[in-house]
């Protein structure tokens, strides 16, 4: 429900939205695709970024489904080991591969850190804590974001990953949402990107009191407004 209000709420601002992850239909990606189609946008406002990881345990044939049924709503990257565009059906069997735990690893943090390089901002929305690859995904990207001078938006209301880090960075400095964040050496990375990069909570368009109310709130309205209203307001420095 939240990723479909903020999902509506940047588009009806004119915004474009960026994803990563796999295709498959009860996925998040195909989520995003369905709200944009409902919306009624043609100009292609989606980019789907997909890992090498995933797109190598699909088929070619649900490979050029999922390309298919995208058309002019968007547009999806493939991406290789490394994190170049690739072509996904070059070179390879009409089958799905298998990927090794490892490779998973590297390719998950290469798509996380091609996308830092080319949005602008970073909504950080739950998140498991143990998560696929060299952390959980939604801190390694807040960590990316962070150190590449991105907005970061963290609404921590809906628990996981993001309530942890909005307790950490001091966002939620009375741990309204109560969780435990001693000995995590995930968030200890999360605290020195933003030590080293001097960043501030309010470098996102939002007050301090924004982000804190963005932090806890479980509104799935007001977290939409909330991060297009930073988003408008970093807009309109530019």
């Amino acid at each position: 429900m939240a990723l479909g209000d903020i999902a509506r709420a940047v588009l009806i601002a004119d915004g474009r939205l960026t994803y990563g992850g796999h295709l498959r239909e009860n996925g998040y990606t195909t989520f995003l695709v369905q709200e944009i189609e409902r919306f009624g946008r043609r100009n292609r406002p989606f980019t789907g970024f997909v890992p090498f990881s995933e797109h190598r345990r699909m088929s070619v044939s649900e490979i050029n489904e999922r390309i298919a049924d995208i058309s002019v709503l968007g547009r999806y990257v493939f991406l290789d080991e490394r994190g170049e565009t690739v072509d996904p059906l070059a070179d390879r069997s009409p089958e799905p591969g298998e990927v090794d735990e490892a490779t998973e690893r590297a390719c998950l943090s290469a798509a996380r850190t091609v996308m830092s390089g080319v949005i602008d901002g970073r909504v950080s929305l739950g998140g498991r804590r143990d998560g696929r690859g060299r952390m959980p995904g939604v801190i390694e990207e807040t960590v990316l974001a962070i150190r590449d001078g991105k907005a970061v938006f963290i609404a921590g209301g809906y628990g996981g990953a993001s309530a942890d880090m909005a307790v950490a960075l001091g966002i939620d400095s009375v741990n309204w949402l109560g969780v435990d964040v001693a000995g995590n050496q995930h968030l200890d990375e999360l605290l020195q990107a933003a030590g080293e990069s001097g960043w501030r909570v309010e470098t996102n368009g939002l007050t301090v009191e924004e982000n804190q109310r963005l932090a806890i709130t479980y509104r799935a309205s007001e977290v939409a407004s909330l991060i297009v209203t930073g988003l408008s307001r970093l807009s309109g420095t530019r």
